[in-house]
């Protein structure tokens, strides 16, 4: 599937593509500094504001590295305390209900008995 393609199916010339954005833009007033690539940017920029890891930018944008996705991620302060709280939401809710599934880093929800020690 492509963003911008012809009718036949197949992927739009750039050229016809910056052809339609210039006509666009001119017929909306915006300014010449308005490119393409604005576009492409602000979506990668929208995917980490929502949550979206490196990886998933990479696969969503076809990126050949990850190092390049890293760019469009920016964690607020919100963001760290919304993934903090919901690890230890898991835990307790884990806990609680005493199930033996396990956290994303593979550590036991629930401990096992201590064993005891002889001296």
């Amino acid at each position: 599937m492509w963003v911008f393609g012809e009718e036949s199916a197949k992927p739009m010339l750039a050229s016809s593509l910056d052809h339609a954005h210039r006509k666009l833009r001119e017929s909306l007033r915006l300014p010449g500094e308005l490119v393409l690539h604005s576009l492409r940017h602000t979506y990668g920029a929208r995917l980490g504001e929502a949550g979206a890891d490196a990886f998933t930018i990479m696969r969503l944008m076809g990126h050949s590295s990850v190092t390049v996705s890293q760019r469009y991620v920016h964690p607020t302060p919100e963001a760290l305390e919304r993934a903090v709280d919901g690890l230890e939401a898991m835990a307790t809710g884990s806990l609680a209900e005493g199930s033996k599934r396990l956290l994303p880093a593979t550590v036991p929800a629930t401990l096992p008995e201590p064993m005891p020690v002889s001296h």
